[in-house]
Formats: structure tokens, C-alpha cells, sequence
């Protein structure tokens, strides 16, 4: 195992304008957790190769950091402020939400960061999620890491991974890949993963990332939908979280649920989301929320659902 540098700071970032907790635990990332036995509330994670300690205070979070020793450079400050988007005035468009959707009212409660994440992981960590919940994804994205990826070291009872390069992952021999996969219960989601990986490499590799990110959102999610059992869902949620195009929309059940009991009421009796439903909620927002639409979404979500939502919202959202 490679030396393992330890780096504290702190970053700028004021706790009303970022909640650590839907932000880390709500569904972007599956690699993150709470530790409710230290002094004071921490979330930690691994993100960017690097193993993090967060511990919001009320102007700044502080953070402890472990990665390779050939990182000893690595600015982290700047590193996690990237990841938390600190240059984004959430404050500002919160408020520019505010005035346009009267609805919005309703879920401003939390302010939620838009993770800025690595697209590999985010792509392999959005083929598990089909058909599953968070703890069940997490569980196989850890077992994913510590299969491929390099161990940085033991923190609160557990060992943490970095999560494996394309190029580690390009050495591996597909078939193979495919069976180890399904025996760590993978499922159906396997060759998923799989012809993904040999895909990214035949589009370029990192560098198509790089060509995703500078391309228009709509194309971007055009030419994710070429990868091997991703739909239109999955390309927005990897637009949206790990390309920078924050416009993107992403639509599950849950949001659609939620776009039929507040926003688009003509949609009730619309059981099943097709395609056409799908653009038609996604626009809406889009018209509403304007280029950040994707990121007012991400708060609608978090603060619908149950584990983020105190008794006065919930009784305010009921009524």
C-alpha cells in the first residue's frame, strides 16, 4: 500500500448555505456517511481519492483529509470546494427560485449542495442504482472499490478505497469482470457496467468526458444514452452531477409524484411516466427554474423525502 499523507483545513462555506446531510446522504454520491458517536456531527466519504472527515460549523467546514503521499501537493482546500460548487451562490438563485415557482416555498428548507463528481464513478454508481435504494447501492459500490480500487487506509471501523482509474479498469479482462460482478450480486447490472467501460474507451476515454462536458446538454445526453443500459434518467442524473450541465433534469418516480401533486396537476391521472411525460415535466422545471433547474430540483427532492423533512415542513407541505 502507497504512504498515506493526513492534510487539515477548513473551507468557506456557511451552514445556510450548505446542509452537509441531504447534500452527502441524499442520493448523489453513495460513498459518504455519518458519524453520530464523535463530539461533534461528521460525514465522512471518500470522493476525488481522497478519504474526508467534514465537520460542518457555521461559517466553514473543517476537514481532514487522507490520500497518496504523491498528493502531498494537492491544494485540498481548493479540491473540496470544487467538489461543494462553494463558488455557486446558492443564497442568491434560492431566491430567484423563490420569485419564480410559488411552490418553492414549500422545500427551501435545506440548503443542498450540487456535488461536483468524478463521471466514471458517477456512471458506474448510476448503473447500480436502477431498480434499488441507497444502501444497497452503497454496499455494492464499496464492494466495486475494494475489488478495483486502492486502499488508503482504516477509519472508524471500516477500510476505505479509492474508486478504481479506467485505466485500472481497462486492464481487466471483460468476461472476467462480468463474473466477478454477478458473484458479488451484482445481477442483470453486470454487463451493464461492463460494455460501459469498453465503451467509454472505444469514445476516447477520459478524454470523451472532457468532450461531454464542453458539448451542448442536449447532446451530452444523446451521447450517453449510446452506453449500454442507460436511459434518459441516467444520462441526466450524470449530466447533471459529474458534467456540469446543471440544466439537466433528471425525472424518477419520485420527482414525478412530486411534479404531479404541486405542479402539473393535469398529470394525475397519468399513471406510468413515458417519454413524453418525462420531457414535459423536465421542461416545465426548466422553464421555471431556469439554467440551474437541475439543481433546484436536487432540493425539491431531498426535502420531499421522509428521513430529510422536520414536522413543521411536513405538516406545512401537507395542507
Amino acid at each position: 500500500m502507497a504512504k498515506i499523507i493526513k492534510q487539515c483545513g477548513k473551507i468557506s462555506l456557511a451552514a445556510n448555505v450548505c446542509d452537509l446531510e441531504p447534500t452527502l446522504l441524499g442520493g448523489q454520491s453513495f460513498r459518504w456517511r455519518k458519524l453520530c458517536d464523535e463530539p461533534q456531527i461528521k460525514y465522512c466519504g471518500v470522493a476525488l481519492n481522497t478519504y474526508w472527515e467534514l465537520t460542518p460549523e457555521s461559517e466553514q467546514i473543517a476537514y481532514e483529509a487522507h490520500a497518496d503521499a504523491d498528493k502531498q501537493k494537492q491544494d485540498f482546500s481548493s479540491l473540496l470546494s470544487d467538489y461543494l460548487r462553494a463558488d455557486f451562490d446558492l443564497e442568491q438563485e434560492q431566491n430567484a427560485w423563490l420569485k419564480a415557482d410559488e411552490q418553492f416555498a414549500k422545500f427551501a428548507g435545506k440548503p443542498v449542495r450540487m456535488l461536483a463528481q468524478d463521471p466514471l464513478e458517477n456512471i458506474v454508481s448510476f448503473l447500480c442504482s436502477q431498480n434499488n435504494h441507497i444502501k444497497r447501492i452503497s454496499s455494492m459500490i464499496e464492494s466495486f472499490c475494494a475489488s478495483y480500487g486502492r486502499k488508503i487506509g482504516h477509519f472508524h471501523g471500516q477500510t476505505a478505497y479509492t474508486f478504481p482509474t479506467l485505466e485500472a479498469l481497462s486492464e481487466l479482462n471483460g468476461n472476467q469482470l462480468d463474473k466477478e460482478l454477478r458473484a458479488a450480486k451484482f445481477g442483470y447490472r453486470a454487463k451493464y457496467i461492463t460494455r460501459s467501460l469498453q465503451q467509454i474507451q472505444d469514445f476516447g476515454g477520459i478524454a470523451w468526458f472532457e468532450q461531454l462536458r464542453q458539448m451542448p446538454y442536449v447532446k451530452a445526453r444523446e451521447a450517453l444514452v449510446q452506453l449500454s443500459g442507460i436511459g434518459y434518467k441516467v444520462a441526466d442524473c450524470i449530466c447533471l452531477m459529474s458534467l456540469g450541465h446543471l440544466e439537466s433534469v433528471p425525472i424518477d418516480t419520485h420527482i414525478y409524484k412530486l411534479a404531479q401533486r404541486h405542479y402539473l396537476p393535469h398529470l394525475v391521472s397519468k399513471e406510468n411516466l413515458t417519454n413524453k411525460i418525462y420531457d414535459e415535466v423536465a421542461k416545465h422545471f426548466q422553464q421555471l427554474h431556469g439554467k440551474y433547474a437541475g439543481w433546484a430540483q436536487t432540493i425539491l427532492f431531498c426535502a420531499d423525502l421522509p428521513q430529510f423533512q422536520d414536522k413543521t415542513n411536513n405538516k406545512k407541505r401537507k395542507k
